[in-house]
């Protein structure tokens, strides 16, 4: 069976991209707020931050995308899994090393880490806002 490769033509495509841009945006906002609010350092924090928990949504996006669409036969779960946990150890040390050195303000960094989560949740509102319009 043929699979139809993932296009822009497709919902779920648009769907990644949509979150995808406002992944972009929520990074945007929480960076220029941290350099107004705080200083230099704290909205660096925030920056490195944002750009560890895009980065790692960008692979976990790749990677779920190629395990929905595969070429080869065979499982693809241990594959997915492997790469999921050697993901997740290389930012733990990426994490550990710049808090360790004092690169980075931990709070800052938190602040920077949670960009992809409040994308996600201010999605989920909206999708259930929409669904509660069209309910009634």
């Amino acid at each position: 069976m043929a699979h139809k490769p993932l296009t822009m033509q497709t919902p779920e495509a648009a769907l990644i991209k949509g979150l995808w841009w406002a992944n972009l945006v929520t990074f945007g906002v929480l960076s220029a707020g941290a350099f107004i609010v705080a200083d230099w350092r704290s909205g660096l924090s925030v920056v490195v931050g944002g750009l560890i928990a895009l980065l790692n949504y960008c692979l976990l996006q790749r990677t779920i995308c190629r395990a929905l669409l595969p070429r080869e036969k065979g499982s693809v779960l241990g594959k997915v899994l492997a790469k999921y946990y050697l993901r997740f150890i290389a930012t733990a040390v990426v994490l550990f090393f710049l808090v360790r050195q004092g690169l980075v303000e931990p709070l800052g960094l938190l602040v920077g880490l949670s960009v992809v989560v409040v994308t996600i949740i201010a999605w989920g509102a909206r999708q259930a806002l929409k669904l509660r319009k069209e309910a009634f």
